[in-house]
């Protein structure tokens, strides 16, 4: 099995936003190094926590700086934008990195009414996600050198004209994304980490599964689930450092994103019962421990579920602790 990272360049307590993705740019060349498959980054606005407003911009970066892995947006959102910008933009990239080269598109809004206002002006009040599936029509329209005679705008040129196009994948947390993904053919994404109500997971890739429609872009299913995943040398070490990820969790129940904070102070305000025990159950949904108590969590997933790729997404507020998980979770997988 695949494995991958997702990168939101989600900065901690009293780091500046240049810190935060020179952080990045280091985890990127490790995963490199380790023989990590893809590294896709988030896309976020309006928000002091999650710095990652343009995946695009930071993709070419990193592709730059890196040598073998795979570098693209998990994801895009598409709603916001032009179809056809977005595909220039990824044809760019994939003619600076042949080969190596996503694009993930979703249709949430990755911030609140007042970017989306900002994002599209005059535009904003006609935002509608039920156009998404329309759009990503037009991306593959648009990825392709000439488009067809039937074409309404037939003549227009997306460029630049590339032999290697990226790879377009749908991302969601829904049942509707995951039938959208099976409808056209095309690999999906499943973001748990989003979306871990019990039985999300598992209906979404099956429905994903079981109706999948072959197409000139993929011939048969193509799953990758992305998950909260810390690894520390010993259970109890991974219990620690994964505090600062549950108290963002806290907060993020209560609407509010906040930055890591260091575990040593993470949850000291949790003293109620009941919000002992949503902690708890949202730390169930994690995978967390020691390198042999993830590969056995990992091993118990995928013999449950038809599932290609795990894309770990690893909130560790200490930089060197969370490029150790990393290492810790590529040699878990290996073992398996």
């Amino acid at each position: 099995m695949k494995i991958s990272i997702l990168d939101q360049t989600q900065l901690l307590e009293g780091i500046s936003a240049v810190e935060g993705f020179a952080q990045s740019v280091e985890l990127a060349k490790y995963a490199d190094k380790l023989g990590y498959h893809r590294y896709w980054l988030s896309e976020h606005h309006s928000s002091d926590a999650l710095a990652g407003s343009s995946p695009e911009i930071l993709a070419s970066h990193l592709l730059a700086k890196t040598d073998n892995i795979i570098v693209g947006s998990g994801g895009v959102m598409l709603p916001h934008y032009s179809a056809y910008k977005v595909a220039e933009n990824f044809k760019v990239l994939s003619a600076l990195a042949p080969g190596r080269v996503d694009l993930g598109v979703g249709r949430a809004p990755g911030g609140h009414h007042l970017s989306n206002i900002a994002l599209q002006g005059e535009r904003s009040r006609n935002r509608n996600v039920d156009h998404f599936p329309e759009q990503i029509d037009q991306v593959l329209e648009y990825l392709q050198d000439k488009l067809p005679d039937i074409h309404p705008l037939r003549g227009l040129e997306t460029t630049p004209a590339i032999e290697k196009k990226p790879d377009l994948w749908v991302l969601g947390t829904s049942y509707s994304s995951a039938h959208l993904a099976a409808e056209k053919g095309l690999p999906y994404g499943f973001a748990q980490f989003i979306n871990y109500q019990p039985g999300a997971m598992e209906q979404a890739v099956s429905l994903y599964v079981n109706n999948f429609k072959p197409s000139r872009y993929l011939d048969k299913p193509k799953v990758l689930v992305t998950m909260k995943i810390i690894v520390a040398d010993t259970d109890e070490e991974a219990e620690n450092i994964a505090k600062s990820a549950l108290q963002f969790n806290y907060y993020l129940h209560r609407g509010q994103l906040t930055r890591l904070v260091n575990p040593e102070k993470a949850l000291s305000h949790v003293i109620n019962p009941s919000e002992k025990l949503e902690i708890e159950n949202v730390k169930e949904t994690y995978i967390i421990g020691s390198r042999e108590t993830v590969a056995k969590k990992i091993k118990e997933l995928t013999n449950k579920l038809p599932i290609n790729e795990l894309m770990a997404i690893t909130p560790i507020y200490e930089f060197e602790k969370r490029k150790r998980s990393f290492k810790l979770l590529k040699e878990a997988v290996s073992e398996l």
